[in-house]
This record gives C-alpha cells, sequence and structure tokens, in this order.
C-alpha cells in the first residue's frame, strides 16, 4: 500500500514528474531502489494498476447502515474490483490491491471483524454478482496465504540479504506457497514480483561471482538484460532516467543553489515544460505542508481534549475531510498521522 502513504520526498517526487509525469512510472523507481538487493528482500510490497483490459464497477458511494470504518481507512475508499468480459472476477493484481488495501485496517480490528470488513467491501462493488462469491474465494485463499507464509521460518524473511542462496530458499519457498494456495491466482498476485526478484537475485549472483573478470560480468549481465521482457526493460529504462534526474536535483540542492537557478538548470536539461512543472510542485509541496502543520495543531487539540477513543477518531477523520478537499490529499493526511504515531510510540517504548 505504499502508493498511499504519500511520504515520498519533494525530491523524488520533483524527479517523477518531471521526467515521466505519471505514478505508474514513480512505483517503478520506489521498488526497486538504488541498489539490487532491496527488490529481493522477500518482502511482496507494491501496488500496479490493474490490467487495461479488467472492467471496474464504481467505487460505492457509502457504506452499510451501521457498519463502522477502522481507523486507518478513513477517509479512503478501496480499490476497485476488476470483471473480465463476461462478469467473471478478472485475474489481476488488481484483486490483491483491493485486499491489501483491506488489510492495513488489521491492526485494529479482529480476524472475524476483517473478514466482515472485506465481505462488506466486496458486497459494496458486487453484491448479487457471480464474481461476488469468487472475491470471496480468493480472499480465502490469500488469507490462507498469508498464514502458511507466517509459519515459514523468520515468516519467509531473510536477514542476511548477502547470503544469496538464503535469499533463493526463501524465494523458492514463497513461490511454494503462494502456488499451493492460491493456485491459479498465484500468478496474476505474485508472477511478476517474484520475476523481478529472481532477476535481481541473477543479477548480484554474476557481480559476486569472483570467477569472472570485469568484461565477463559485462557480458553475462546483457545477455541478462536480454532475456527481460520489453515492458520491463522500457519500465527499467524510465526508471533510470528518473534516477539520473534525481541524482541532478539533488546535486544541485546540495551545492545550495537558488530556486531560479535550479529552474534555469532543468529548463536546461529537461526542458522549460518540466522546469515549470517542478516549480508548480515545488508551491504545491510547500502548501500541502503549511496545511497539514495547521491540520496537526487542530488534531492535537482535539486528542487532548479527553474524548472517547471513538469520539476522537470520529473528530479527527471530520477534520481531515474538512481540511483536505482535493483528491488523494486526507488519504496522504492519514498516513502521516499514522507514521506519526507509529513515531511516538516507539520513542514511548525506549
Amino acid at each position: 500500500m505504499a502508493a498511499r502513504d504519500g511520504h515520498a520526498s519533494p525530491m523524488r517526487r520533483v524527479a517523477v514528474y518531471a521526467v515521466a509525469g505519471c505514478a505508474a512510472v514513480a512505483a517503478v523507481v520506489l521498488w526497486r531502489g538504488a541498489a539490487p538487493p532491496r527488490g529481493i528482500e522477500v518482502a511482496h510490497a507494491g501496488s500496479q494498476a490493474g490490467e487495461r483490459s479488467a472492467i471496474a464497477l464504481p467505487s460505492p458511494a457509502a457504506q452499510p447502515a451501521g457498519a463502522s470504518v477502522p481507523a486507518p481507512l478513513a477517509g479512503s475508499s478501496a480499490p476497485r474490483l476488476p470483471l473480465d468480459p463476461g462478469g467473471h472476477l478478472a485475474k489481476s493484481r488488481a484483486v490483491r490491491d483491493f485486499f491489501d488495501y483491506c488489510l492495513t485496517a488489521q491492526s485494529e480490528i479482529d480476524a472475524a471483524a476483517l473478514d466482515a470488513l472485506v465481505a462488506r467491501e466486496i458486497a459494496a462493488q458486487l453484491d448479487g454478482t457471480v464474481a461476488q462469491a469468487e472475491a470471496l474465494d480468493v480472499w480465502h485463499r490469500y488469507r490462507a496465504y498469508r498464514d502458511a507464509l507466517a509459519k515459514l521460518p523468520d515468516a519467509g524473511a531473510v536477514t542476511d540479504k548477502s547470503d544469496l542462496g538464503a535469499l533463493q530458499l526463501a524465494l523458492d519457498r514463497r513461490a511454494s506457497v503462494a502456488y499451493r494456495t492460491l493456485g491459479d491466482w498465484s500468478e496474476p498476485f505474485f508472477g511478476a514480483e517474484q520475476w523481478r526478484q529472481r532477476y535481481d537475485l541473477a543479477r548480484l549472483r554474476i557481480m559476486q561471482d569472483r570467477t569472472l573478470t570485469d568484461a565477463q560480468k559485462a557480458e553475462r549481465l546483457a545477455a541478462l538484460d536480454q532475456q527481460m521482457p520489453a515492458d520491463e526493460r522500457a519500465a527499467q529504462q524510465r526508471a533510470n532516467a528518473q534516477q539520473a534526474a534525481i541524482d541532478r536535483i539533488a546535486q544541485w540542492q546540495k551545492s545550495g543553489a537558488a530556486p531560479d537557478a535550479t529552474r534555469a538548470a532543468l529548463a536546461q536539461t529537461l526542458g522549460a515544460d518540466v522546469a515549470a512543472r517542478v516549480a508548480q510542485l515545488q508551491q504545491d509541496d510547500a502548501s500541502w505542508q503549511s496545511r497539514y502543520a495547521d491540520y496537526a495543531a487542530q488534531r492535537a487539540q482535539i486528542e487532548a481534549a479527553g474524548l472517547s477513543p471513538q469520539d476522537r477518531d470520529a473528530q479527527i477523520a471530520a477534520l481531515r475531510q474538512r481540511v483536505f478537499t482535493k483528491p488523494g490529499e486526507a488519504v496522504r493526511a492519514a498516513s502521516l498521522d499514522r507514521g506519526a504515531a507509529a513515531a511516538a510510540t516507539a520513542g514511548t517504548a525506549q
């Protein structure tokens, strides 16, 4: 659910808009990071768009009467569940994204309440259709996958990321669990992710092979790149371009260049249109930071009022909706609130 957090730095967002102008490519940069090991930490995270051929239903207008919304989901709505042309649930990564959205509430509710939440969110979109039962079945499979994963040594994680053998074993175990519990849904849920992780692992093996010369390593890496699907290769090229832009902007900022000088440099290297977008993005970010600071001050007053947890959360959610009216802003603010609360809890525990 990283895509929902809104924690990306202004510099990274500037580069994303400057080079690509679209969130899909930003996801590639955030997933890939600066070094290959991040991609093979065996944590199935991230969010991707559903297949373009899938048919998405409108999002629900409201929750059923009497149904409370867990605090982590306040101010947001579930992703749309895609259907194929026959009206069945489309085998798409978007279905996993829907479930992962619901799972963000698991820290606030028990397993039975989570099942009820998922069933309610599914019914809000698919009530009375054949896809409703299909979505519930896939949810139970996904729950079985997560339960089985938790039973693996260290829940399938690898503490020593330099141990390529351990990384390979962890990937194999997770793939086996996914296929055993999800069946033919394992490919749309994790196929692309697993391919990317195995690709990164193969690159690491080549780069760390001391029996190879630099020339041999370069040759094998080039051969490995040729195995990459065309869409992956294009995404990688865009990610590389974004990283180069990020590095360039960081260099300018580190040198203490004035905003006008930075815009002039951007205009010279990436074009006047990009420079204008960067300037607008910086203004938008400054406006956001100011509004969030005002909101945080009002939120602190509510938190200090001695209200019950339910009344407190309801008032904060209402405040969030009043202050942040643009699409996605309330979700971003809620995510920042959760991060601040987690940091405060960790600081108290130390």
